[in-house]
């Protein structure tokens, strides 16, 4: 890229990280940068090794849904070789190969383990700690019970980062982040430096945000008013160019960094560095559990097309809803999309001509149709393919903040695919944790959830059964929640709803219709798509608790 059709101010203000992260990363500093796909990639691949060259402490980082496994999350957790690494490629008799195989990928995981909790106690040493609004496996992975961890590890057995003491959870929902994440009750920056990252100017001189608006753009601009603490910004050529809409853009212009650079508050680093993506094969081997429920959602789409038709499609993060968009490629479904995130799969479904456009919701309540459009808050493509290239300077793509976006009012009257992790008699639905582990997050589950139940229609969608840290089996259908879990909606989210509103749980098992149910109604429903082998279990204790017989 061309620095020298930068204004003046803004080239002024370019210098090499490593005197980026000497003047914005110093013992003390609260750290804030973006979410997700506009995570700054090419700072978390440094800043570890900065910080133990520099020998800084007392830090704190708050971000949200970490997708890449950075050396300051991980250490060298994920640089293990196993005691027989390589050792099984050279044995021709297959028994011993598969022995030596089984070996090493055993002692694999004991010394990442032992590296992982080595790398969280130099964490603390440090006086280093997290605060996330949502988690991914770069800080959910819980210590299991093991020989190793019951002798040298007992106080970490059961526990992942946010019951160690190094990340804390921040309770939110995904269109208040801005806010909570962002500053105090009083208005002040929670970080003394943001770290964003964002495209080259246009010959426009716009600015955009890329792959990810989520909250940062509304972050930015406060920090850019008040000029109250410092940006690092990172120039990223690699980014796609988006666009929000009129009064939710998902651009800055440069000349409002003016202010800034001349506080001296403005640190600009060229950077070249990669986008968050997903592996390219994530969803290339699906689980069984995952194709049935798929199948099951999108053949009561199909078959009940009359009441399905037309309406907009939103499909949370996971396997499911990757198999039920691609399996509504092949469909007869067609319809119109609104959604918190954007992938692939979606876009493919877009550009068949399955979806005719989107919708936004105007300050004043009020709804405009968008066709020829998808709107969404986020976008997340794959390692190596092409999506975001698809986006980029797309006029069909929408990326606006979550505030506009992930709110109960555009998921009105629409379609929602998402998933839960376990469900009780009482209605407790956990979306974001194991036990009393957080484990992802509610982002904007809840807000879609109550949307929905305005004349929309939900498939919540759950494996009927998972396993423990240590191995166990157990039904993600529970009496009563394990003592401890957060719980993300309730009964009425799900059992209540208006305007004809219809709610089902969808298990590999089949799909229960919880719309209008009475507690006894609910457990029935429950029990009837629960694992056969835990169904006896749940009938003794629906009898035995509420003296409901199945």
């Amino acid at each position: 890229m061309d620095v020298k059709k930068f204004p003046k101010f803004f080239r002024d203000r370019i210098v090499l990280e490593e005197e980026a992260l000497k003047k914005t990363v110093r013992n003390g500093t609260r750290i804030v940068t973006g979410f997700a796909t506009s995570e700054p990639v090419t700072f978390y691949s440094n800043v570890w090794d900065f910080i133990r060259k520099e020998k800084i402490r007392d830090l704190s980082f708050r971000s949200a849904l970490v997708l890449m496994p950075y050396d300051l999350f991980l250490g060298n957790t994920l640089k293990t070789k196993g005691l027989l690494p390589g050792v099984a490629d050279e044995i021709s008799f297959s028994m011993l190969a598969t022995w030596a195989r089984a070996i090493n990928n055993a002692t694999k995981k004991v010394e990442s383990l032992q590296r992982l909790i080595n790398h969280y106690e130099r964490l603390k040493k440090r006086n280093i700690t997290f605060t996330s609004g949502f988690l991914s496996p770069v800080l959910n992975t819980i210590i299991p019970e093991t020989p190793v961890t019951k002798v040298m590890h007992p106080d970490c057995i059961g526990r992942n980062t946010t019951r160690l003491g190094l990340c804390d959870m921040q309770f939110l929902h995904f269109a208040d982040a801005a806010d909570a994440m962002g500053f105090d009750a009083e208005g002040k920056p929670r970080g003394d430096t943001f770290v964003a990252v964002m495209t080259p100017p246009n010959e426009d001189g716009e600015m955009s945000h890329g792959p990810s608006a989520a909250c940062n753009g509304e972050v930015i601009e406060r920090i850019l008013e008040n000029c109250d603490a410092d940006l690092l910004l990172y120039v990223n050529k690699n980014y796609p160019f988006t666009r929000g809409l009129p009064d939710a853009p998902n651009t800055f212009h440069i000349n409002q960094f003016k202010k800034m650079a001349k506080a001296g508050r403005l640190y600009v680093v060229m950077d070249d560095g990669p986008i968050p993506a997903i592996p390219p094969n994530r969803f290339d081997k699906p689980q069984a559990t995952e194709l049935a429920i798929a199948d099951q959602v999108v053949n009561h789409l199909e078959l009940n097309g009359a009441t399905t038709n037309g309406r907009a499609l939103q499909v949370g993060f996971g396997g499911t809803g990757v198999l039920a968009v691609r399996k509504l490629k092949e469909s007869s479904w067609h319809g119109r999309c609104y959604t918190e995130m954007l992938e692939p799969f979606m876009l493919d479904l877009f550009e068949s001509g399955k979806i005719a456009g989107s919708h936004f919701i105007e300050k004043d309540g009020r709804r405009t149709m968008l066709d020829g459009k998808i709107v969404c808050t986020f976008t997340l493509g794959t390692k190596g393919g092409d999506f975001y290239q698809r986006i980029d300077n797309n006029p069909a793509i929408v990326v606006a903040p979550s505030s506009r976006v992930v709110i109960p009012e555009g998921f009105y009257y629409g379609i929602g695919i998402n998933n839960a992790l376990a469900i009780d008699f009482n209605g407790h639905v956990n979306i974001s944790a194991r036990d009393k582990n957080h484990y992802s997050g509610v982002g904007g589950g809840a807000a879609i959830v109550r949307g929905l139940a305005r004349g929309g229609i939900s498939y919540l969608c759950m494996k009927s059964t998972h396993k423990t840290p240590e191995g166990e089996l157990r039904s993600s259908i529970f009496p009563f929640m394990p003592k401890g879990t957060p719980i993300c909606y309730t009964g009425p989210d799900m059992c209540g709803g208006r305007e004809g509103a219809r709610s089902f749980l969808v298990t590999e098992h089949g799909m229960a219709d919880l719309t209008g149910k009475s507690q006894a109604e609910f457990i029935k429903a429950l029990i009837s798509v629960a694992d056969p082998q835990f169904q006896p279990f749940l009938e003794r204790a629906a009898y035995n608790e509420y003296r409901i017989r199945i």
